[in-house]
């Protein structure tokens, strides 16, 4: 009997934890997060404007015009921030923002298939870029950029663990956390105002938040935080918008 009594009071004590677990935010379109319908954000401990702006796949200058705030962009917890502008907030607006490059719908008067190569192709990337982009560690690519569907905004990286994470060009460090669910350990870096690099899934963070680094310069060690297997999740952002890695690397790794 008392058996029987110990048995049903674990039952109950296992439900009640369970019941008490916070679930895991949910990655929508591809390491994006949905805007609330309401387009607004609550800043949480150790957020910042690029973090946020990255969570939701937008342009950090857009969420600072919105919200009229000015560089160095001090945020306190708690403080409230649009995401969109104020009055724009309905369910097709905020989808809108949420979704990155989506895909033109099909057109009789299109041109066929070589505008669409020509616009895929990665020479485009690299004339837009002012930057020399270095390979940010050094392994294979696993997956590569899936641009318009949903599944990768960047590539992957595979190596051993605790292989060396270089800073694919020079800026300053706009993030170091593990505040973006789906990303594990994540350093965020500021190349121009219109350029960020993001580098996830480390196991050990070698530098801070204002930190300057030159390109090449090791921020991070390769891991598997958030991450099944270890590997560098890559990615580059041109006004919040991500754009093929690949396509912008130099072709080897130096």
């Amino acid at each position: 009997m008392k058996r029987r009594l110990l048995s049903v009071f674990c039952l109950i004590a296992l439900a009640a934890c369970s019941a008490h677990e916070t679930p895991r935010a949910p990655i929508i379109n591809g390491w994006h997060e949905p805007i609330s319908k309401q387009g607004v954000y609550r800043v949480r401990p150790g957020d910042t404007l690029y973090a946020i702006a990255w969570r939701y796949g937008l342009d950090y200058t857009d969420i600072a015009r919105i919200n009229h705030l000015q560089a160095p962009y001090k945020l306190e917890i708690g403080q409230s921030l649009y995401l969109v502008s104020p009055g724009r907030q309905s369910t097709q607006t905020t989808q809108k923002q949420v979704v990155i490059e989506p895909p033109v719908p099909q057109k009789k008067t299109m041109p066929a298939k070589p505008v669409k190569e020509t616009e895929a192709k990665p020479v485009s990337a690299k004339t837009t870029s002012p930057f020399e982009w270095e390979w940010p560690a050094a392994g294979k690519v696993v997956q590569g950029f899936d641009g318009k569907g949903s599944q990768n905004k960047g590539i992957d990286i595979v190596n051993r663990m605790g292989t060396p994470i270089k800073a694919a060009a020079s800026g300053q460090v706009v993030y170091s956390g593990s505040g973006l669910p789906g990303y594990g350990y994540l350093i965020i870096i500021k190349h121009s105002d219109a350029y960020l690099s993001a580098y996830a899934h480390n196991s050990t963070v070698l530098v801070k938040e204002g930190q300057r680094v030159k390109a090449g310069e090791v921020i991070a060690r390769m891991g598997n935080t958030g991450a099944d297997k270890v590997m560098l999740h890559f990615e580059i952002r041109k006004q919040g918008k991500p754009i093929d890695p690949e396509g912008v690397l130099p072709r080897q790794y130096k």
